[in-house]
C-alpha cells in the first residue's frame, strides 16, 4: 500500500513541477525570433519593391499597347483625329492608374498627315514615357523599359536614343469633349458619357 502511494505523490509531485518554460528559454526563443525578423524583413521589403516596379511595368505595357493599337486604327481609317469616345475606349482598354503617358511617334504626326505608306511611321509608337506613382517615370526606347527618378531623365533618355521630341504625344493627363486633334492627344481620367 504504501508504494502505490508514495507512487502517487510522486506522480503528483511531477505533475505540479512542470509549470513551464523558465525565464531564460523564453529570452532565447525571443531572441532567436528577433534573428530571424531582422533577416527576413530586408528580403520581404526588397521582393515586395521588385514586384511593385514589375507592376509599373507591366501597367506601362498595357498603356503602351493601347495607344499603339488606336494609332493602328487611326492609320487604317486614314485620319489623324480621335473622338472623345476613342479616347475613353483606350483609357479603358489600359486600364491603369497612371497619372501621365507620354508616346513618341517615329515620325512627326502633323494635323494634315494623311495615313499612305510614305508616313507609316507617325502612326508608329517609337518610345514612351509613363508616370505612375511619385519618384517612378518608366521609359520606353522601343526595346525596353527602365525606371527614371524624374520625367526630365525619363525624356532625356528618349531623345538619347535619336527619338526627336517634337514626336511627342500627351496620351493621358486630361481629356477633352468631342474632336480631339491626335496632335495634342490627351487620352486619361474622362468625364465623358
Amino acid at each position: 500500500m504504501k508504494k502505490i502511494k508514495k507512487k502517487k505523490e510522486d506522480e503528483l509531485m511531477k505533475k505540479n513541477n512542470n509549470k513551464g518554460f523558465t525565464l531564460v528559454e523564453l529570452i532565447v526563443v525571443l531572441v532567436i525570433l528577433a534573428i530571424l525578423a531582422a533577416i527576413l524583413v530586408p528580403a520581404l521589403l526588397g521582393y515586395i519593391d521588385r514586384a511593385r516596379e514589375k507592376q509599373y511595368v507591366l501597367n506601362a505595357k498595357s498603356a503602351l499597347t493601347a495607344a499603339q493599337a488606336e494609332l493602328s486604327s487611326l492609320y487604317g481609317e486614314d485620319t489623324n483625329k480621335i473622338t472623345a469616345a476613342r479616347t475613353k475606349t483606350i483609357w479603358s482598354t489600359a486600364d491603369v492608374p497612371g497619372r501621365e503617358f507620354y508616346v513618341y511617334t517615329s515620325a512627326q504626326l502633323k494635323n494634315d498627315t494623311k495615313a499612305d505608306s510614305t508616313n507609316h511611321a507617325s502612326y508608329t509608337i517609337a518610345g514612351a514615357v509613363y508616370h505612375e506613382t511619385d519618384n517612378v517615370y518608366l521609359a520606353f526606347n522601343g526595346k525596353s523599359w527602365t525606371s527614371y527618378a524624374t520625367k526630365d531623365e525619363a525624356e532625356a533618355a528618349i531623345t538619347a536614343e535619336g527619338i526627336a521630341s517634337a514626336n511627342k504625344i500627351a496620351v493621358w493627363s486630361t481629356a477633352k469633349d468631342g474632336e480631339t486633334d491626335l496632335t495634342k492627344f490627351t487620352f486619361g481620367t474622362l468625364n465623358v458619357n
